[in-house]
């Protein structure tokens, strides 16, 4: 494998979380394979997070287009296709997002590359990159083997690569001329709707209580208030609660809902699907109480209490009280 090319992700003027997924993967690979590391940065005035990915990466690719300030997958997929065609030993690694699923699928196609999607890690055996996988119901973890292909599109799943700074020294950019010709595009942006805001910001608190269907028919919340209240925090939830109209969707953690970034994370009730945890970024302390020992959050919490949640949260609460004092 001769480069591998991380895709830059960004919304108005600013690079996603993704994209810092997509470069620890990449960076990862590059390690395991020996080959180059570049980071394609397609944008409209992108000069500015050019330079934060030089911070992090050896090099930089920008091609500066207005048709493509916001993402637009038909341009995209020219763009890149422009960039990519001539070349014959490549993986390309793109963070997973609502915004750029419609990516990957057209830009293998036009690549005639492998593609594989939903990514949560990669091996390298004899120098052919393998990806990982999981399959029925996330029950299996698969290894996919790419039967000798030298071009590979691969699509990761939020919240299973970690990024950490490098501390190397700045990368080159190299700014590209766009490819686009003068062909009228199909499809258009047209604007963003921003998101409801509510009283209570989940994105920015350092303790979340987050609750889910194992709270059961409960439509009283207080005794979780109650707690978020003692350790300071506040309240969250899994999508099933917002089905259930207990609370809104500004409160939702999860690939669908809101991302989070908290110190301490208390699960209560949730079952742990990879689009709830998706949502869940850093390296925060998980803490799940679950009455179900097979729940797949277990797995990615730190600490677990198999019991029922009127047993626990109660006395978790006045414990904590205890402790303050």
């Amino acid at each position: 494998m001769k480069t591998i090319y991380v895709l830059a992700e960004h919304r108005q003027q600013h690079l996603r979380d993704t994209t810092w997924d997509a470069l620890a993967a990449g960076r990862d690979l590059a390690q395991k394979t020996g080959a180059e590391l570049a980071c394609l940065l397609l944008g409209s005035g992108v000069d500015a997070m050019a330079d934060q990915l030089a911070k992090e990466c050896p090099k930089v690719v920008v091609v500066d287009d207005p048709r493509l300030a916001n993402f637009n997958s038909e341009p995209f997929v020219k763009t890149l296709t422009g960039l990519l065609a001539g070349q014959d030993s490549y993986v390309l690694v793109i963070g997973n997002s609502n915004s750029i699923i419609d990516l990957a699928p057209g830009l293998s196609v036009a690549l005639d590359a492998a593609l594989a999607t939903d990514c949560i890690g990669f091996e390298v055996d004899g120098g052919k990159v393998k990806a990982l996988r999981q399959i029925y119901s996330y029950k299996v973890n698969a290894l996919v083997s790419f039967k000798g292909a030298s071009r590979i599109v691969a699509t990761l799943r939020s919240g299973f690569f970690s990024f950490a700074p490098s501390g190397a020294a700045p990368g080159a950019i190299e700014k590209v001329a766009s490819p686009l010709g003068d062909e009228p595009l199909r499809k258009r942006f047209l604007s963003y709707v921003e998101a409801e805001k509510g009283d209570v910001d989940i994105a920015s608190a350092d303790i979340i209580v987050a609750i889910g269907r194992g709270i059961g028919d409960e439509e009283d919340l207080s005794m979780f208030e109650s707690l978020a209240d003692a350790m300071g925090g506040v309240v969250a939830c899994s999508r099933p609660i917002v089905d259930k109209g207990l609370l809104p969707k500004y409160r939702q953690v999860g690939t669908s809902g809101v991302e989070v970034k908290p110190k301490v994370y208390l699960a209560l009730g949730i079952s742990g699907a990879f689009q709830h945890l998706g949502g869940i970024k850093g390296n925060p302390l998980i803490v799940a109480v679950n009455k179900d020992p097979r729940a797949p959050i277990f797995r990615a919490a730190q600490y677990g209490i198999v019991a029922n949640l009127a047993d626990v949260v109660p006395a978790l609460e006045e414990k904590i009280k205890e402790l303050k004092g």
